[in-house]
């Protein structure tokens, strides 16, 4: 199983992808504010664009950018990938150049370009779903590119100052936007990441303090059952004055049936010990519930994964009423991958819409995720590792 990315990797997608989602909005009004904005610099400096070719290009560039990045940060997609937020820069760094070559010879006050602004607010929109490391390397390429391109366009300006204030000026706006976004950026994860683990060291003390008694509960509801056979046998021995050879065979019976309890009890993976608890919480109902985990890879697992896999178990019984769960937990090349097969009453669609919340939860922590019917049960498919 794969270990969780580094510090400094990790985005609020990953930790906690309800923030993330929660945080869309805010990325969707940046990004129509990306788009509304070259089109406003059209109209109100239009004498400046003697390239419209070049401009076109730029907005197209523009345009791709955004739908990335609301494509991206739906949540019921994966988490952002870095090879997609590449395009995403480029797409970007596309912009800057087409603007600049837009206005060649014509573009007078460099402090008032488009393109480093809605580079910026792109920049600020993304910080739920990017690593503050990689924000911080890309503003440094944006800032470089606008200089170099303030530079070049310096002697057209009608400002009699340094060349290098030009290059100042016209990568001012992007700089200031995205190095603040990266350090909101980095604050997000922090807090997040300080968060979780107060709440963990919090639930993993409250199991140390119960997990005897849970122990002992268990152990005496297995004597419990043992002694339907038991005892009953026991006692028709005493009362028996001999002993026969039929008795003799019980008693090995017995002997056999204890022992096998006993020794299923101390092999039980933690897969099906989670889903026998699960299953216990409504005894009424004849639910079967069975793991496949050879491995044990469940109680080799941390505890959010755990977390997340009795979660999944809970709302497939409680709320779709599943009358059987699977769970099978495979590691190929060493990342945990768990498929969930639930029978309920409920076709493919409904059973999406009723674990619409749990899906997206799957699909922010995970690196693969599917959902599909298969012989008339929903299974459900997820791989850990980035």
């Amino acid at each position: 199983m794969s270990a969780a990315p580094p510090m400094v990797d990790q985005t609020l997608e990953r930790l906690d992808p309800l923030s993330a989602a929660a945080a869309r909005p805010v990325a969707t009004g940046a990004a129509l504010l990306a788009i509304a904005l070259p089109p406003l610099v059209l109209v109100t400096r239009g004498h400046e664009v003697v390239q419209p070719l070049w401009f076109v290009v730029a907005y197209v560039a523009v345009l791709a950018a955004t739908a990335l990045l609301l494509d991206r940060s739906r949540p019921t997609r994966p988490v952002w990938q870095s090879t997609s937020a590449q395009v995403f820069q480029l797409l970007l760094m596309a912009a800057t150049i087409a603007s600049a070559a837009s206005t060649a010879g014509a573009n007078e006050q460099l402090r008032d370009d488009w393109a480093p602004l809605v580079v910026g607010i792109l920049l600020v929109a993304c910080t739920p779903y990017r690593p503050a490391r990689e924000i911080v390397v890309w503003t440094g390429v944006h800032t470089l590119l606008c200089a170099a391109l303030g530079i070049v366009q310096a002697p057209f300006a009608v400002s009699d100052v340094p060349t290098i204030t030009f290059a100042v000026t016209g990568s001012f706006t992007v700089a200031v936007l995205g190095f603040a976004a990266a350090a909101y950026a980095h604050s997000l994860v922090t807090s997040t990441r300080l968060w979780q683990e107060r709440a963990w060291q919090s639930a993993a003390s409250a199991v140390r303090a119960q997990r005897t008694g849970v122990a002992r509960s268990v152990q005496q509801r297995r004597i419990t059952v043992l002694n339907h056979e038991a005892v009953p046998y026991l006692q028709r021995i005493i009362d028996t004055p001999t002993v026969s050879e039929e008795d003799r065979d019980e008693a090995r019976r017995l002997a056999r049936s204890i022992r096998a309890v006993l020794v299923a009890e101390v092999q039980k993976s933690w897969a099906q010990q989670m889903l026998d608890d699960v299953v216990a919480r409504r005894p009424r109902l004849n639910i079967v519930a069975l793991a496949d985990d050879p491995d044990d890879l469940g109680r080799r697992s941390s505890l959010e994964r755990r977390t997340l896999l009795r979660a999944l178990a809970v709302v497939g019984v409680e709320r779709l009423g599943a009358s059987e769960v699977h769970l099978r937990l495979r590691a190929p090349e060493g990342r945990l991958a768990v498929e969930c097969t639930l029978a309920v009453p409920h076709s493919l669609r409904d059973a999406r819409r009723e674990l619409r919340s749990m899906i997206e939860l799957i699909r922010g922590l995970t690196r693969r995720f599917s959902l599909r019917e298969r012989e008339g049960r929903v299974v459900l498919e997820f791989e850990y590792g980035y």
